[in-house]
């Protein structure tokens, strides 16, 4: 049961289903203050002519009345037989004469007594500064004819030549005016249904237009593989949403692709680099047990294998701090460590190994400035040691002998810097972007200097971790320079 329910509410669930019911929402509410807006101007168009038809018959009676009201007859005021054009009709009108002093006049005979209210009509006329328009309810049925409980007045203050000034009123049924708005009421409560079915089918079908690209796109990426990762989305022109998320999609497919093959070759690489030391175990195992060895062969041996499997531990190390670097995984811990003392534990970790190669280390620390900065950034401390002892090994490494080794802090308002300098053969051109690649080696003659390629990678994702920069220039004179440069402030 419960599946069948799933199953059958699952397109409303979809965004088509979503975006479709927005629309429709917006459809409607536009359709219905198109209606009202539609009525009400009808209905103020109607009520207009009417009330000049009104008045037109309010002056075509004042003149047949004359000027001697008092020996006027009696009539009935019924429509002419030509009109204004309009698309009023109405049946009957009834008129009222007041003297200035109040007192009755005359009215029309189809008006019984009472009917029109006691109503000041030389305030309302001259509030008005001309015919003043009115608006009363009367009793169903006191009009003959009437067939409306609401009748419209006009009332006009009227001088014929000779004669007495009087007030005139004129009224009529709004009938005609209610009855049109009526039927227009009637034809849209009719019409709406069918514009909510347009509506709906408008609002599902412009939905599935404007998702389609999207849809286009899922089926595209669908398709993506290992092997397809050199694909991409087309793109077609404009600068709207879907071309921006064509673009960030396929920017995300670059990346994707470049940490894919990248990913390749590490693995690829890191295969060699650990299979080398075990296969040279494996031999050195087969050859120790074809016969038997003196006592010194199985020292040798042992030896052999503790020196291969500190190898295998420094490269399984390494690789452990490029993954994390990868990855991007923030700082585990985060201090201030100053530079000058990175740099001079650097030094001290690799003087060995400098006097071993007959190479001098020269540290150059910096001075606070007036301002009283001073080389700190902010970090792990090892990791950073970790950094600066690799540019300083490589540096000893293929120095010539008994020339120097720089290594000198740098500091400016916004950062601080380590560079190391050699005087060796320098970097090759065409090697110089390849220098940060995992497992790169620039072929050297003394293979004791060659290590395993990964302490410039591991250097730059260091930097990197802390938000860094590393950077390698060969210099004028010959040797390379390392610059790493560190922001001063921690990184938010």
């Amino acid at each position: 049961m419960a599946g069948m329910w799933s199953a059958i509410t699952r397109p409303l669930r979809t965004i088509r289903f979503r975006l479709a019911v927005q629309y429709l929402f917006a459809l409607v509410a536009i359709l219905a203050f198109v209606c009202y807006v539609v009525l009400n101007r009808w209905e103020s168009y109607v009520r207009g002519e009417f009330d000049s038809l009104l008045l037109e018959e309010a002056y075509t009676l004042a003149e047949a009345l004359g000027p001697n009201l008092e020996s006027a007859p009696e009539f009935d005021l019924v429509p002419r037989d030509e009109p204004p054009a309009s698309p009023l009709k109405f049946s009957w009108l009834f008129f009222e004469v007041v003297a200035d002093d109040g007192t009755l006049v005359q009215r029309s005979e189809n008006l019984p007594p009472g009917v029109l209210p006691s109503i000041d009509r030389t305030r309302r006329v001259e509030s008005s500064d001309g015919p003043a328009f009115e608006t009363i309810a009367i009793e169903p049925g006191a009009l003959p004819l009437a067939q409306s409980e609401r009748i419209r007045l006009v009332s006009l203050h009227h001088t014929a030549e000779g004669g007495d000034p009087y007030y005139l009123t004129v009224a009529g049924s709004l009938y005609p005016v209610d009855a049109s708005v009526r039927h227009l009421r009637v034809l849209f409560l009719v019409t709406f249904p069918f514009g909510v079915l347009v509506a709906t089918a408008a609002s599902w079908i412009l939905a599935g237009r404007v998702l389609a690209p999207i849809g286009r796109i899922a089926g595209q990426a669908e398709r993506y593989t290992a092997a397809h990762l050199d694909e991409r989305i087309a793109l077609h022109a404009g600068d709207d949403e879907i071309s921006r998320l064509v673009m960030v999609v396929n920017a995300m497919l670059d990346r994707l692709e470049t940490a894919f093959r990248a990913q390749e070759r590490f693995i690829a690489d890191a295969s060699h680099e650990l299979k080398t030391p075990l296969s040279v175990l494996m031999t050195e195992a087969q050859i120790l047990e074809q016969k038997t060895r003196k006592q010194e062969d199985y020292e040798q041996f042992v030896s052999s294998v503790q020196d291969q499997l500190r190898q295998l531990t420094r490269l399984i190390d390494s690789l452990l701090t490029l993954a994390r670097a990868d990855a991007g995984f923030p700082l585990s811990k985060v201090e201030p460590v100053s530079l000058n003392d990175v740099a001079t534990e650097a030094a001290q970790r690799c003087e060995g190994l400098a006097q071993h190669r007959m190479v001098r280390l020269v540290p150059k620390l910096a001075l606070p400035t007036e301002d009283g900065v001073e080389p700190i950034a902010y970090g792990d401390r090892n990791l950073l040691r970790t950094v600066i002892e690799n540019l300083v090994r490589n540096a000893v490494r293929y120095s010539p002998l008994e020339q120097a080794v720089e290594i000198e802090v740098g500091l400016d308002a916004q950062s601080a810097t380590v560079t190391v300098r050699d005087n060796g053969p320098g970097i090759p051109p065409e090697d110089i972007d390849r220098v940060f690649n995992r497992f790169f080696q620039i072929p050297r003659g003394d293979q004791s200097a060659q290590g395993a390629g990964l302490g410039l990678a591991i250097a730059k994702g260091v930097v990197q971790l802390h938000h860094g920069t590393i950077s390698v220039q060969n210099r004028p004179g010959g040797g390379c320079e390392f610059t790493v440069e560190l922001p001063l402030k921690p990184h938010s």
